[in-house]
Parts: structure tokens; C-alpha cells; sequence
């Protein structure tokens, strides 16, 4: 998927299960699933950025490894953040598949009501 004139891909490495186990509950990755099932949205979506942005390090820093030339450009939290809705949506929804999680996880991002578009319209 294409982020700001980018390609981003997923590698679950080493590092990035290490990562992910970090931030579950009790640093149990079996435990991933609870990072996204509960009502604190913003936990749910910040943990979403975490995860894109470990899976996509590690694919970035695989291929550095792989081809010292290779120079890494690794989405930020911040940048992932700043992503409209449907582009994050489509993002997690890219990263929890080659995660291989199944489909019974899904995250559901609900449009902000009353926001103002680029456009100016409500």
C-alpha cells in the first residue's frame, strides 16, 4: 500500500514480535487481540499505529540487512497517526493480515461526526 509516495510492507521479524509482545497485557502476544477489545478508542488506534509501524520496521530493516545499500524509510506513530480513517483502516487491516491474524480480529474506526473536510464542508 502507497503512504505519501511510499510503499508500505510487513515483515513479522524477531524484533517486531518482541516489540508486539511488549505492549500486550502482561507481555503475552497471544494476548494481541485485547490491545484492540475494549472502549478506549484511542488506545485501540494508537496500538494499531505501534503494530503497522514495528511490522513495517522490520521489513525495512530485513531488507537493510539483506542489501546493506538499502536505506530504510520506516512509517513513524506520529505519521501513522495523522492518516485519515480509511486509509488507516486499510493500513491495520494490511499489517494483522500478514501478522496472520485471522478474521475474527477486525478494528472498526468510526468517521469523527461534525468534523470539517478539505473542502469545507461538513
Amino acid at each position: 500500500m502507497k503512504i505519501n509516495g511510499r510503499e508500505i510492507k510487513f515483515l513479522r521479524t524477531v524484533k517486531a514480535t518482541s516489540d508486539l509482545a511488549r505492549i500486550c497485557p502482561s507481555g503475552d502476544i497471544q494476548r494481541i487481540g485485547e490491545l484492540f477489545d475494549n472502549n478506549d478508542l484511542a488506545k485501540t488506534l494508537e496500538s494499531g499505529a505501534k503494530l503497522i509501524h514495528f511490522l513495517n520496521e522490520g521489513y525495512e530493516m530485513n531488507k537493510h540487512f539483506m542489501n546493506p545499500d538499502y536505506k530504510p524509510n520506516i512509517i513513524s506513530v506520529e505519521e501513522i497517526m495523522y492518516l485519515d480513517d480509511k486509509t488507516y483502516t486499510e493500513l491495520i487491516q494490511s499489517a494483522m493480515k500478514d501478522l496472520g491474524v485471522g478474521a475474527e480480529t477486525s478494528i472498526e474506526v468510526e468517521e469523527p461526526k461534525n468534523v470539517i473536510n478539505h473542502e469545507g464542508e461538513n
